[in-house]
């Protein structure tokens, strides 16, 4: 069982968070210049709680079928259930297709409205609250680097399912 979503444009800048001086709070404005824009499409299993990520200038259904592909060489031999979101991308007629010639997948399609019901929004909550508030950085590579860190050493030993 795979919770997979997409994460939404991360702007590459400086983000307001909870810093405090002894003078005063810091703030960052909010209109300022944008450093670079990432796409992150996410997957966890539900099971095991490991974590499934990708990097991505742009989203649409291709780029899903590329992740799904990932997953495939993954976990071989093996079926995969996918809980995702009805975002058009994923109902596609291509998605359809791929999913068609490919029977060790099954797409389980929540509920309009229900993406608190996937597991990887908690996730990307997560991440939102340890990577990207207070964060300022430079390139997106940068991004992409603290990212993976996050994911590969941080969570490690968390459990997403309590």
């Amino acid at each position: 069982m795979i919770s997979f979503d997409e994460k939404a444009k991360i702007a590459i800048k400086k983000y307001n968070g909870h810093i405090y001086t002894k003078a005063k709070i810091v703030k960052h404005p909010a209109k300022q210049k944008v450093k670079g824009l990432l796409e992150m499409p996410a997957a966890i299993n539900i099971h095991t709680g490991e974590i499934h990520y990708w990097f991505y200038d742009w989203k649409n259904s291709f780029i899903v079928i590329e992740c799904f592909e990932d997953l495939l060489k993954i976990y071989p031999d093996k079926q995969i259930y996918i809980i995702l979101d009805n975002w058009s991308a994923h109902v596609s007629y291509d998605i359809k297709v791929w999913a068609y010639l490919h029977p060790r997948i099954h797409l389980e399609y929540l509920p309009t409205n229900s993406s608190w019901m996937n597991m990887i929004e908690r996730v990307f909550s997560k991440y939102d609250k340890d990577i990207l508030q207070n964060s300022n950085f430079e390139k997106v590579r940068d991004a992409m680097n603290r990212t993976s860190n996050y994911f590969e050493k941080e969570l490690s030993f968390r459990n997403w399912r309590s």
